[in-house]
């Protein structure tokens, strides 16, 4: 099972990288599941066939959780993970969920189902999402602080300090930045939607060695906070205020794709059903789009 798989991950990533899937601009609502807490962010299982789905609640002390959900929608365990704070971006590394907890990284086992590791995050102040690049560097954005924070992978070939080694470090911290969200780490850069001041944040990108800062949108899209890319020329973005999902391309060309409802929050795309799937933070449900 597990060759079966792993085979099936990497077709979909040769699919990915050759930019075979469809950058389609339209999309039909097919299912709407209810039942979360302020939901945030998902990731999917390939290996369990699941979906992890965080909830925000009411951001008081322990009384966040991790949902685990099945690939067609039905709620497997609403708390399987919990006592958490605010709990946000959602990343599978390995064998492990991580997740971005206000001011500290939580790592979890997958297969026990339990906490392993709380990191806190000095100098944070609302970690948000969370990337992985092919060396393993974890990278985390900070809403609150306008930055990025950098966990070195064990092949990383940055220039870390011997005393950081291991740990979360400040990687960029720019209002250049915009108060970013959303990212995700391709080949040598970072993508990353940007919150913005007002409704004015961009879609940039950073590279990874010079740490420069580009603006890939021409002009102020809105409250951005997912990214998921399509291809290796194009991504899908949410606008968290008006709920609009929009197709990007790294040229600046921007189309909306659908419009949902304020709050669409850290969106997932299905390539293999070329679905999104949206967690709709003040519904308190997980919203399912089929790609047209």
């Amino acid at each position: 099972m597990m060759k079966i798989h792993t085979f099936k991950l990497l077709l979909l990533s040769l699919m990915i990288c050759s930019g075979l899937y469809a950058q389609s601009t339209s999309a039909k609502l097919i299912k709407k599941v209810e039942g979360f807490s302020h939901p945030e962010s998902l990731v999917f299982n390939q290996y369990k066939n699941e979906y992890y789905i965080s909830n925000m609640a009411d951001r008081e002390e322990g009384d966040g959780f991790i949902s685990r959900v099945s690939a067609e929608g039905e709620i497997i365990e609403l708390k399987w993970i919990d006592g958490l704070k605010d709990p946000k971006g959602l990343l599978i590394k390995d064998d492990k969920v991580y997740v971005t907890n206000n001011t500290e990284l939580i790592e979890i086992s997958i297969e026990d189902s339990k906490i392993l590791r709380r990191i806190q995050v000095e100098g944070s102040k609302s970690l948000n999402d969370i990337t992985v690049d092919a060396a393993g560097n974890i990278f985390i954005s900070d809403s609150g602080k306008s930055a990025i924070y950098l966990m070195p992978g064990d092949s990383a070939n940055m220039m870390i300090p011997e005393d950081k080694k291991g740990e979360i470090i400040e990687y960029l911290d720019s209002t250049r930045l915009e108060y970013v969200n959303g990212l995700f780490a391709q080949k040598d850069h970072l993508y990353a939607a940007a919150w913005g001041e007002n409704n004015d944040g961009n879609f940039l990108k950073v590279d990874m060695d010079t740490r420069e800062i580009e603006k890939i949108s021409k002009e102020g899209i809105g409250n951005l906070d997912g990214v998921q890319p399509v291809g290796e020329d194009a991504f899908y973005i949410s606008d968290w205020a008006t709920g609009k999902i929009h197709l990007i391309k790294k040229d600046g060309e921007i189309v909306e794709v659908l419009t949902s409802e304020k709050s669409a929050g850290d969106i997932f795309f299905d390539i293999e059903k070329d679905q999104l799937v949206l967690p709709m933070n003040h519904q308190n449900a997980v919203w399912w789009y089929q790609l047209q």
